[in-house]
């Protein structure tokens, strides 16, 4: 269903599929004409393959404004570059009425893609942008996000639309799945300059989802703390230096990152836990023992681990474990705990 020119009643499929086929010369068509064009992305190696060895199966649905004017594509944008690539001259296609409202056109690229497979965020947001310039707020929210699988609320349309902002880079990420819709929004409220900054690091590391929460949580930290820029956190710290070591792989460059933005961020966490590494290189625990903190050294509760294999073998491992525990290095072990060790220091905090 599609609406009219006035955008408050519907064109029914019907009526556009009675829309005469055409043929027209592809010299004819604007390919550079992107106002219906909803496609952001997406390759066209398997379609081109398609219509080489099938021809054209679907035509494509065209537009021309005046008699005399080039051809504008609404439906079947990736077709017309596959059939350019391929040499072919001509086509066949549904011209819609030169009278023909952007609205219904609009909607016609939209439903034309909806019917088989899901837009990526970016394809939404430029598409929710484009409705609300012909329709209504409320009719973009009541009508539409719910066709896009999204819930019918001003705050989703907002979210939505804060991806529009966002540089081609950041965009193309997104689409590529490297950076995720959560990180885009977060990103989405920096500055241009922080924004790039931290994207940049972020296209060097190996980040899963919650590892680039984790960045960012981390990177804004620091950055309140210090009250400084979060292009200043980046520059500082070694982290320009540890992503352009070129013996390190960007896994490794990943994890050295985290840590050094960990123990900027937790300075008396990272102290905790050197003496606690001291203190388990003193105990030498055997193997088949260890001996873990509460996370984040957080709490009372120790954990101690035991492998074995055999009765025998579980029996002297306890008694190894008793005897550790009976060390000076153990108790020292065990002193490395404490909430505060968790919480940024004050004097940290205040600094800046």
């Amino acid at each position: 269903m599609f609406f009219h020119q006035n955008n408050s009643m519907l064109l029914g499929t019907e009526n556009y599929m009675q829309i005469p086929l055409q043929t027209v010369a592809l010299s004819d068509i604007n390919g550079n004409d992107r106002t219906f064009v909803v496609t952001e992305g997406r390759g066209i190696a398997a379609l081109q393959s398609s219509i080489a060895a099938c021809g054209l199966l679907q035509p494509l649905c065209l537009w021309r404004p005046l008699p005399d004017a080039a051809y504008v594509i609404v439906c079947g944008y990736l077709r017309l570059l596959a059939a350019r690539n391929l040499g072919i001259q001509e086509v066949e296609a549904r011209v819609f009425d030169p009278a023909t409202g952007q609205a219904v056109l609009l909607a016609c690229a939209l439903q034309d893609n909806l019917g088989h497979r899901v837009f990526n965020p970016v394809e939404t947001a430029h598409a929710l942008q484009r409705l609300l310039a012909c329709l209504s707020r409320a009719e973009v929210i009541e009508q539409w996000l719910p066709r896009f699988g999204l819930s019918p609320s001003a705050r989703t349309l907002e979210r939505c639309l804060l991806l529009c902002g966002l540089e081609q880079e950041v965009r193309a990420a997104l689409i590529a799945g490297s950076l995720t819709e959560a990180s885009a929004l977060r990103l989405s409220a920096y500055g241009t300059h922080d924004r790039l900054a931290v994207f940049a690091l972020m296209q060097q590391l190996h980040l899963s989802t919650g590892k680039q929460a984790e960045l960012l949580e981390c990177v804004e930290d620091l950055a309140r703390r210090d009250a400084v820029a979060l292009r200043e956190v980046i520059a500082a710290y070694g982290i320009v230096q540890a992503c352009a070591d070129k013996r390190s792989n960007r896994v490794q460059k990943t994890e050295l990152v985290r840590r050094i933005l960990r123990e900027q961020r937790f300075p008396r966490l990272r102290a905790a836990e050197d003496r606690f590494e001291t203190a388990l290189r003193d105990l030498r625990p055997g193997p088949g023992l260890r001996v873990l903190p509460p996370p984040n050294f957080e709490g009372r509760v120790f954990r101690a681990e035991i492998s074995f294999s055999s009765a025998d073998e579980l029996l002297r491992r306890a008694g190894e474990l008793l005897n550790a525990a009976q060390q000076e290095a153990f108790e020292r072990l065990c002193a490395e705990t404490g909430a505060a060790a968790a919480v940024p220091d004050k004097q940290e905090q205040r600094r800046g």
